[in-house]
């Protein structure tokens, strides 16, 4: 399964829900194997699980170019390994044409859009989109997904995901209905992400939350949000308590 993790806005929670997602589709029994692809010229995902990481490794820009080399093991993380991020992309990129039985490639993605990006949503089967739960949000929700129209990525393909959620206020309770009812519950998870520090936290560890605080609300959101994730075409899961 190719999963791109992707907002035109920056700072909405797409480097924290790589790292955590990888770790909790293994604990879910979703995969056998997860590849995070750093593609933000930050770099925020290496440097939250690729400590040790040599300068000239190979990179997310050697992979995109289809020169072979060997992603690196998350620590604490057994079955989550990493393509470092690199400062330029390839203009011209070699995406594999095949997918290997039983893992999951996540892509974690740059803020904006480039051609870069426009063709990694076709390649993707599945775009998760995180959000925060306010108006700005919201409003980037719609040029997001008018972005994904223009350039015809069918809407089955696309999930927005409510991340810093506290079912407490209501704002935002009021943006997640407005939310669903614009788009449905089709391409609004029912899964979300609550607020915590401890997944702020964690990549300051250089952890994902799983090993940096075991059953803490964040594991259990983001092991929901694993088993929520399903292809075009397949039931939309029920909601878990937020």
């Amino acid at each position: 399964m190719r999963l791109l993790i992707h907002n035109q806005k920056g700072g909405v929670g797409k480097t924290t829900t790589a790292a955590n997602l990888g770790a909790a589709l293994l604990r879910a029994g979703r995969a056998r194997a997860v590849l995070l692809a750093d593609l933000d010229p930050q770099m925020h995902l290496t440097a939250m699980l690729g400590a040790g990481t040599p300068a000239g490794a190979w990179n997310v820009a050697d992979w995109l170019s289809g020169r072979a080399g060997a992603p690196r093991p998350v620590a604490e993380e057994p079955g989550l390994s990493l393509i470092p991020g690199a400062a330029l992309l390839p203009e011209h990129m070699v995406l594999p044409a095949q997918d290997v039985p039983g893992r999951w490639t996540l892509l974690d993605s740059a803020p904006g859009w480039s051609a870069q990006i426009e063709a990694v949503s076709h390649w993707a089967e599945l775009v998760l989109c995180p959000l925060e739960p306010d108006f700005l949000g919201l409003s980037g929700a719609s040029r997001l997904l008018a972005r994904f129209d223009e350039i015809g990525v069918p809407r089955s393909r696309i999930r927005f995901l409510l991340c810093r959620f506290n079912a407490r206020l209501g704002l935002h309770q009021d943006v997640q209905a407005r939310l669903t009812e614009r788009f449905g519950p089709e391409l609004v998870m029912a899964q979300t992400v609550r607020s915590s520090v401890r997944i702020a936290e964690a990549p300051g560890f250089g952890r994902t939350i799983f090993a940096h605080a075991p059953g803490s609300n964040g594991c259990t959101d983001y092991e929901h949000l694993a088993k929520g994730l399903a292809p075009a075409g397949t039931p939309v899961p029920g909601r878990n308590a937020a």
